[in-house]
Formats: C-alpha cells, structure tokens, sequence
C-alpha cells in the first residue's frame, strides 16, 4: 500500500491470507483481513543466545521511518533517478487479479500499485488524506420521531438527556431531547474527486466510476463476500455531480471513514460498458467474476498492468502519466516472481534472478545469510507488521465440534514456546487473540494455555474420547480420533510444526495426517469447508473490526469464518463494538470476544512473528512500515549510474 497505497486499499485488505512463511498481505490497513499462508517471525533468540523478544510498550507504531535503515552502504550525494526494476518473489501465484474478489495476500500486493481509493493512509503518521479525492467532508445526522433528517456536525456536548444542536448548512439549530429519536456520528461522506486524474487506458475518472464500484462490491452476485459485510450498513451513495459523490450510512461505525475512502476504484467502461448490472445483477456479477480484465488489471496507480506470464511473473510497468507527481515511481518495472520454495527463492536471490526476497524463514536468517560475501552484496532486513498464525479447527464436524476437544488441542498438540525458541530462533511471541499483539486493542491479561499434556488427556476423557477397542487410538460412537490437517505447499516450517503435532497427538492417542495442497487448491477447500484442520494466517490492520473472521453470519457463502465459530453472545458483542465510537469500550467489548475465544479455541492461536527479508544493496529510498506490506516499491531506487542496469546485472 507510495505511502499512499500501504493504507489505500485498507478496507478489502486487513484481513486476507497468505501460504507461507512470505510475503503477507499487502495493500493494506484497511480493517478487512487477509489470508496469510503464514507470516514470518517475531521476539528473537541471537546467535549468542540472548532473547530479543519485544516488549509492547517499547514498540512505536506512529512516527518518521528511517531511510534505508539497514543498508551500510554510504548514500552520500546520491539522488534518486528513473530507471531499472525489481524482481520480487511471490510465494505463490494468484488466483486472479480481480481487486474485490481474489482474496489472497498475493493478488493484493500487486494490486496495491495498480490502483488508487478515494483516501490513502500516511503509513507514518496514520493520519488521512485526500488520494482520488482531493478533499471530502464528513457529517452526522439526526433523525427526529416525526421521521425528518438533519444533516450536519453536531455539537460534542450533545447529551442523552439534553437538547441537540446540530450546525447545517443552513444554520445551527437545536432539537428538544423528546424529539430526536437517534444521533448518528460520522455517518454522512461527500467526496470531491481529482479532475484530470485517468485510467491506465487514458479515460477519465469520474463519479459514476465511484458509484459502479460501489454497486459491484455489494452486489450479491459478486464473488466478494468478505469484502461486501463491511458495506451492509451503507445505505444510500449518491452521485451529486460528475466529480462528486455521497455516501450516508444506516448506522454509525468506527471505520465507517477506511471503507467510505478505502475502497480501490474500477472502470465502469471496461466492466459494465452495457449498464448490464442495472439491468440483471445476476449476470454481471458471473461476467465480472469471470471478466478476463481479472489478468489483467486497469486502474489509476503508479503502476500499469504489463503482462502475465502463467507460471512464472507477472510484470508492471510504471505510469509515466501517474496523477500524483509526487509519487511517481522511479523503477521502470516491477516484476513479481513466483517461487514457492524458499531454498529456492534464496538460491534465486544469490543469482540475480530475484532482488527482494521479502520473506525468507528464521532459519534462512540466521544461518543462511550470515557470510561477508553475502553481507557485502545484501541487505538483511527484520521488520513488524500486523498479523498472525494459527490453526483452524472446522467446528461444523467432529471431533472438533465440541469445544472440550478443541480446548485440549491447545494444552496437547504442541508446545508453542518449544518451537518458537527452537525452530523460530526465538523469533515470536505467542498470541492468543485475533488483535495485533503490539495495537491498541490486545488484551495482555489473557495468558497462553501451556503445554499440558496430562490436561489434554483429562479434556479428553471428559469429552467421551478414550481408547475402547485397545488398537492405541482413542474413539467414541465407533469411530476412531483420526483427522487430516491441510497445509499450503511449500511452507517447511509449517511442515516442522506439522510434524511435531503429529508426534505429540500420537501419544495422545489421535492420529493426525497431513496432506499438502497447492495454494489455489488449499483455498478452494478451505472456502468450501471441505477440511478438518488447516494451518492459515491472517494478515491484520493496527486495530481490526472482527466481523469479518468471527461473525456468524460469516460463517456461509464462503466467507471469513471459515472454522464456523459464533453464537449469539459472540454475535451481540461483536455487532455491538461496529456502532461504538469510543476506544475505551469498544476495547472492552473486544476483550470479552477474547475470552470467549480463549475457553472455546476455535483456533490454535500460534505466534506473531516478524518479517525477514533481503534486497540487493543496490537499491535505495527503502523504509520499512510498520503496515502491510511494510514497503513501497514505488519508493525505491537504483543510483544515478546503475539505474540503466538490468535486474541480473551487478
């Protein structure tokens, strides 16, 4: 997500997936989630053994971002100039390129330099800014009993008992307590786009591109279903004049800013030239799932879609015409390699085919990359952003259904400190919550369950499960504890930790199997809930809205919630936390969803973990972001005399 695009697609990306230990999601803080096949790495064990994990009060999420902090080449006089590209490895290669309805951390990224919102986020100091719009205006609303409407900014100290003085257009006026039937805060978004500003095919962008995207993202038809719950509550958008749009919401919510602005903006001219969405919403939603626009993207970004070589890169090239002049890109071209097997991607980098590893493993970090040849001609880089791992239990079928079982999972399966300090190098701290570990709204008072195997043989047999028939399995109602766990190919360290699991759950008496899919493959059967068990991460904003992953209603459709967690307690708290503007108690009310989350283990909760990466040296204007993906490629550089070079060349 320029530092405009880090935040500038927050509302889609917050939460969304990602297969390995890579590169995770990238687009953004909006509060939407993204699969994240895994993230990499946090806290960290040193090659002399002292233990660097991070304290939460030592961890700056706000503030001025050095400039290539790690890269100790001197950079004196040095002045940034066009030219050159980047080859950076992607884990995986993406389903599509559609911005709405692929769903994976992959897609995401290259689409963050593809397309503009209407706002873009300051990854440095999270303040927002006018993008696609220039400027905007937010205001409340005040619905009276008799039915009327006042639009306008209403005074702070409005009361539940007192009068409400709400300032309009027209004036200030002041409504008697007994007639006002609600106070809607920051529900009411006008936007004033950017004239001038054209897609990558040369057309103009105007209001009713804003308002088709809109209808797209809330068309049922549409394959967006993550994406369309955080519009459910916006009730009308309105196109005022050419370059100006309103949008009102039904209730008010805490992000209901990130997703008015959020949202990347797509042409109506290439997408529904006919008006067939007006027409029959249900065949343009199966035309725009299936568009062949989705490989090959058309937006406002500094970036211009190139080519898609199937099976090997996707290539951009940069927007000699981008709007924003400031931020113009100075590579030529960014390509996004698909390699999903780290040692291979490693051997890549050494190469030259591959100049930006973002993500390698913790073992790769320390042990792999240490030499002075290596050190001399590479960058290693250690940076946070939101996310975490976890494992899944699908809560629709046995045994995982009864929340004893799942409780004893995360006393049994495995130790998670052991393998942090072991395999991870101390890299991690283990979490217990959906939150970020280092935001706002982590409730640290909620502790790990440990290692307890005894305490999982007890949650066992208090759950009916012992071993009746002597064969060494445990099993109830004829059938053995015997289920399959589904990892996303290529991910060693998911593997390592597979198979731990596998051996602590044997002496468990329940046989786990592992079966590695491909991640396009993975995803389909974890849409269609057609697994037991799966090993995922979420990449996450600062401060997320839960709905997303944990709401029932989630839970079909192929949404988020894709273990089938929720009840109407669950459901009540998280619905009530979306309407409460005040941090304080909506922290509270997340906490509660925490606790309910830590007796009922709908996940594993795993580890939060820093990123590790490598860049060639060559390149410059690098700064880490503490949000997804914790870079811009539309930043960096090559020096006055190699921007000329190609990728391979040193």
């Amino acid at each position: 997500m320029n530092n405009a695009r880090l935040m500038e697609n927050t509302a889609r990306l917050r939460r969304k997936v990602t297969a390995a230990a890579a590169v995770a999601i990238f687009a953004a803080l909006l509060s939407s989630c993204t699969l994240n096949p895994e993230t990499a790495g946090n806290g960290a064990r040193r090659q002399d053994g002292q233990k660097k994990s991070m304290n939460p009060a030592e961890f700056q999420l706000i503030g001025k971002v050095k400039v290539d902090e790690f890269n100790d080449v001197p950079m004196a006089n040095e002045t940034p100039a066009n030219g050159g590209q980047i080859v950076v490895r992607l884990p995986a290669e993406p389903n599509s390129l559609n911005v709405w309805t692929s769903n994976d951390a992959y897609s995401s990224e290259v689409n963050s330099y593809v397309y503009n919102a209407l706002l873009r986020r300051d990854p440095e100091t999270y303040k927002w800014e006018g993008s696609l719009a220039e400027r905007w205006t937010e205001e409340d609303m005040v619905i009276k009993k008799d039915g009327g409407k006042l639009r306008g900014t209403v005074a702070d100290t409005a009361g539940a008992s007192g009068p409400v003085t709400i300032k309009t257009a027209s004036g200030s006026l002041t409504v008697p307590c007994q007639d006002v039937q609600e106070v809607r805060r920051g529900v009411i978004f006008t936007f004033h786009l950017r004239k001038g500003v054209r897609f990558h095919d040369g057309k103009p962008v105007t209001a009713a591109d804003v308002k088709f995207s809109l209808d797209t993202i809330k068309n049922e038809y549409v394959d967006a279903p993550s994406l369309r719950n955080y519009y459910k509550d916006l009730e009308t958008y309105e196109v005022l004049d050419q370059y100006t749009v309103r949008m009102t919401y039904s209730k008010q919510y805490w992000l209901a800013r990130e997703f008015a602005g959020g949202f990347e903006i797509v042409p109506k001219h290439i997408y529904d030239a006919d008006d067939l969405q007006r027409k029959d919403p249900q065949a343009f939603g199966k035309r725009f799932n299936e568009h062949p626009n989705n490989r090959m993207p058309i937006g406002t970004g500094p970036y211009k879609f190139e080519r898609w070589d199937t099976g090997n890169q996707i290539v951009l090239k940069r927007n000699d015409a981008y709007w924003d002049i400031s931020r113009r890109g100075h590579l030529d071209r960014i390509a996004f390699k698909f390699v999903s097997d780290p040692v291979a991607a490693l051997q890549a980098f050494k190469n030259g085919e591959v100049n930006f590893l973002p993500g390698i493993t913790a073992e790769q970090y320390e042990k792999e990359t240490s030499t002075e040849d290596f050190k001399r001609r590479f960058v290693k880089i250690e940076y946070y952003t939101g996310g975490f791992n976890y494992i899944g239990w699908n809560m629709r079928r046995p045994p995982f259904d009864d929340a004893k079982v799942r409780l004893a999972m995360a006393y049994g399966a495995l130790d998670r400190e052991e393998f942090r300090d072991e395999v991870l190098y101390g890299h991690g701290v283990i979490v217990t919550q959906s939150e970020y570990y280092f935001g706002p709204a982590y409730d640290h008072s909620i502790q790990p369950h440990p290692f307890d195997p005894e305490k999982a043989r007890q949650l066992l047999l208090e759950a009916g499960w012992y071993d009746r028939d002597g064969d060494g399995l445990r099993d109830k109602d004829g059938r053995p504890f015997r289920f399959e766990l589904l990892l996303p190919s290529g991910n060693a360290v998911a593997r390592q930790r597979a198979a731990l699991m596998k051996e602590n759950l044997r002496k468990l008496g329940v046989d786990m199997e592992v079966r590695e899919l491909e991640w396009a493959t993975f995803l389909e059967n974890i849409s269609d809930r057609k697994f037991d068990a799966c090993n995922l991460g979420w990449a996450i904003g600062v401060e997320d809205d839960p709905y997303q992953i944990w709401h029932s209603s989630q839970s079909e459709n192929r949404g988020s919630n894709h273990v089938g967690f929720g009840n109407a307690e669950s459901d009540r708290i998280i619905e009530q936390s979306r309407i409460t503007l005040d941090d304080t108690e909506r922290r509270k009310l997340f906490s509660d969803l925490a606790h309910i989350q830590h007796e009922t283990q709908p996940y594993l909760f795993l580890y939060t973990t820093p990123n590790f990466g490598v860049y060639d040296k060559r390149y410059r204007g690098v700064k880490l972001y503490k949000i997804r993906p914790g870079y811009d490629l539309s930043e960096w550089y090559l020096p006055q005399a190699q921007s000329g070079e190609t990728a391979q060349n040193r």
